[in-house]
């Protein structure tokens, strides 16, 4: 057993070693525009998303449970501390650091009670609607993008396209030009895109126009610098119920990625969801200390690995390391990175996130099934939270599974 235990751990970092270097180069860039945007949204300098992005993909490639996976700065655990930001940030913004910490150990201490084995239990309807949900959530957050400069709003939708179309052409070039097997289209269009905005000085949107990403150490370490204001009454009645909902939310979010890639990439011997959650804990704990935001899955960018080749733990090691490359040391790169390359490989992602048959083979499926999901579509892009979703879904199907159950047992009695 413990061979065996070996055996797939050596598989999720040797086994897939091209594929996981092109997956995690891919993601780094797929992370930039959503974790930017929701930094601003909660009111703290983009920078500590990012951060949160390196500690969350180096950690949890050593400890998290599903290979593939990428854990980093996700929007839904980062809006959670929206008001706690508004009311202590100018004033004790450990507090919102001593949030982070405080989930993360929720976090562990659910894993070790293997609250992950819950997520087996969650009907195929709500998966498909927390999906379909996410995928349009996601688009309609690249239109704002999009939307974001109506200077030159046509050029960007121009470059949007070609993009989109260079990402489903350029695979069906392997056949006459073999390397373009080896190298992930998303990775080409970014870099195509990019050098024709540098090179023609085109005044389209980039990662520059997003807000300020020097980073900056002000906050590392906060919790401790102000470790006499964490344990007072006013401190823990500020972030309690806030911690739990981080840990909570990205627990659920987590749980139910890592089923959309066990399921896509047919390895269920390789999912240990009790060890995701011990290993999400851990990277959220050190966010707290690095005075960096929470995190949890993100199944858009995880799409986006699994569309690139990613499949093992390298490949979230490899979107860490090069993303701490690209903020320390070649800044001005990342800077100059055009938005439209980045909304064009989301736009990618939305596509193959999708359940597709969910919508064309709908009446195939029981009645139940098909409201559910509508239902849990309905709430994620109505309150923009997964995890309402979700919460939502399951209660809609286990009323109506008992509703169909009485009306049967009705039915035998007569």
């Amino acid at each position: 057993m413990e061979q065996s235990k070996f055996a797939l751990e050596k598989k999720s970092w040797l086994g897939n070693i091209g594929g996981d270097i092109a997956g995690g180069l891919v993601t780094t860039f797929a992370l930039l525009p959503e974790t930017i945007g929701f930094m601003l949204a909660v009111g703290v300098p983009p920078y500590l998303g990012l951060y949160t992005c390196i500690c969350l993909t180096v950690i949890l490639a050593f400890t998290g449970g599903r290979p593939g996976v990428i854990t980093a700065g996700a929007g839904s655990t980062a809006m959670i501390l929206v008001n706690t930001v508004a009311t202590y940030w100018d004033t004790h913004p450990e507090y919102v650091f001593a949030s982070v910490l405080l989930a993360g150990i929720i976090q562990v201490i659910l894993g070790i009670c293997r609250f992950g084995n819950l997520v087996k239990y969650l009907p195929q309807s709500v998966m498909n609607g927390f999906v379909n949900g996410l995928a349009i959530t996601i688009f309609i957050a690249q239109v704002r993008l999009i939307l974001r400069d109506m200077v030159t709003i046509v050029e960007m939708i121009i470059l949007v396209v070609i993009g989109v179309a260079l990402i489903f052409l350029i695979p069906l070039t392997k056949k006459f030009i073999p390397i373009m097997a080896k190298i992930p289209s998303s990775l080409i269009v970014i870099i195509l895109i990019t050098l024709y905005v540098v090179i023609f000085k085109r005044p389209v949107l980039a990662i520059q126009d997003l807000g300020i990403i020097e980073p900056n150490f002000q906050f590392v370490g906060s919790v401790f610098k102000n470790i006499g204001n964490i344990f007072t009454l006013e401190c823990l009645g500020a972030i309690w119920s806030v911690a739990l909902s981080i840990a909570f939310i990205g627990i659920i979010e987590t749980m139910l990625t890592c089923r959309v890639v066990t399921e896509e990439t047919e390895t269920p011997e390789q999912e240990n969801l009790n060890r995701e959650c011990r290993g999400q804990g851990i990277g959220n704990i050190v966010c707290g200390l690095m005075g960096a935001m929470p995190g949890c899955a993100m199944i858009g960018q995880t799409k986006v690995n699994l569309s690139a080749g990613g499949r093992g733990r390298l490949s979230s090691l490899v979107a860490g390391i090069v993303l701490a490359i690209l903020l320390f040391f070649v800044n001005p790169v990342l800077k100059v990175i055009p938005i439209a390359a980045l909304v064009a490989v989301m736009i990618k992602a939305c596509y193959d996130t999708f359940a597709w048959d969910s919508v064309f083979k709908f009446y195939k499926l029981p009645v139940k099934d098909t409201v559910t999901m509508v239902i849990t579509v309905a709430v994620v892009i109505l309150t923009s939270n997964l995890a309402y979703g979700v919460g939502a879904g399951i209660i809609v199907y286990a009323a109506l599974y008992w509703l169909d159950k009485l009306r049967l047992k009705r039915k035998s009695a007569e």
